[in-house]
């Protein structure tokens, strides 16, 4: 890819001498527009807001009260501002499922006519897998805690969700549980009019410091043609929601604003970036007698 009569290669030469793997070579895919993707990420475990500080950009996050999720994002900005990154630079997108009607009694005729559907024991079953807990063996009415999760492999701020209390949740049991999971899932599920609904939004930004919300759906269709025709106006009467983007914007400009289509100057992810990144020296492994030794990959030389 040289320019008419001129040598400089747009395209860069990857030159990695590693532990696993030894190329010179170039990558074999046309760059986005953004040239890195907008990163998004998910868990708030303490290795996922390890994670999360240095690498994302946004965040998923869920938590049944404001008060669960509070912390949790208050932490990893401050991992971030630790990581020399400016922590309002992340965003946090919070699981809200919303039950819409015209009026707050009609919203709740549509509550009473979806739970008619929701499958109780479907609800248990997904948490069960998200958390190691074994809610079939739980008798009903126990209070559950994270001692009760026997599987290694668990999704620990999956587990955190179901364990931690509030005063919307003061005890989590199995009926709790199979109340919540069967509609909603991980996050909460909020019923009423679009000022109702509108209402719950700001307050989860206010007390919650989410940036804005990963809306989950009950029935579809349904639940988005609600959310599009009655929450979205009430949500722009209050300057919440912006009127339709510009064409042509970026993923990243449109969480940043027109401009910043490609990564901030604070994000690692800048320090590789074509003209900055300094490639590594070839990674040496010691011997067994003491000799330093250049390890490449054992398919590149046998």
């Amino acid at each position: 890819m040289a320019s008419h009569g001129s040598h400089n290669y747009l395209v860069r030469t990857i030159k990695h001498h590693g532990k696993y793997f030894d190329l010179d070579t170039r990558h074999i895919v046309d760059p986005s527009p953004q040239r890195t993707p907008f990163l998004f990420q998910a868990g708030t475990s303490p290795a996922g807001s390890a994670f999360a500080s240095k690498h994302a950009e946004a965040i998923f996050v869920t938590g049944h009260s404001p008060s669960v999720l509070a912390p949790k994002i208050a932490n990893i900005r401050r991992l971030a501002k630790e990581e020399g990154r400016d922590p309002a630079s992340i965003k946090f997108f919070c699981t809200f499922t919303p039950i819409i009607g015209r009026t707050d009694e009609e919203a709740q005729e549509k509550l009473e006519e979806v739970k008619k559907y929701a499958s109780t024991i479907g609800g248990l079953v997904l948490v069960s897998g998200w958390t190691g807990i074994d809610l079939s063996k739980l008798p009903l009415g126990k209070e559950i805690t994270k001692e009760d999760s026997l599987e290694v492999h668990k999704v620990t701020s999956s587990l955190s969700v179901f364990t931690t209390t509030s005063k919307e949740v003061p005890k989590w049991t199995p009926e709790v549980i199979a109340e919540r999971a069967s509609i909603g899932g991980l996050g909460p599920v909020s019923v009423g009019s679009p000022q109702t609904i509108a209402d719950e939004l700001e307050r989860w930004v206010k007390e919650a410091d989410v940036d804005g919300f990963n809306l989950g759906y009950v029935t579809t269709p349904g639940t988005f043609e609600d959310v599009v025709d009655l929450l979205v106006p009430e949500l722009r009467r209050r300057g919440l929601y912006p009127e339709a983007p510009e064409e042509g914007l970026s993923a990243r400009e449109k969480i940043y604003g027109k401009g910043q289509s490609k990564l901030r100057d604070d994000h690692v992810g800048s320090s590789y970036k074509y003209d900055v990144y300094k490639e590594e020296p070839p990674y040496v492994s010691e011997t067994v007698d003491g000799e330093a030794e250049k390890v490449v990959a054992a398919d590149s030389k046998s």
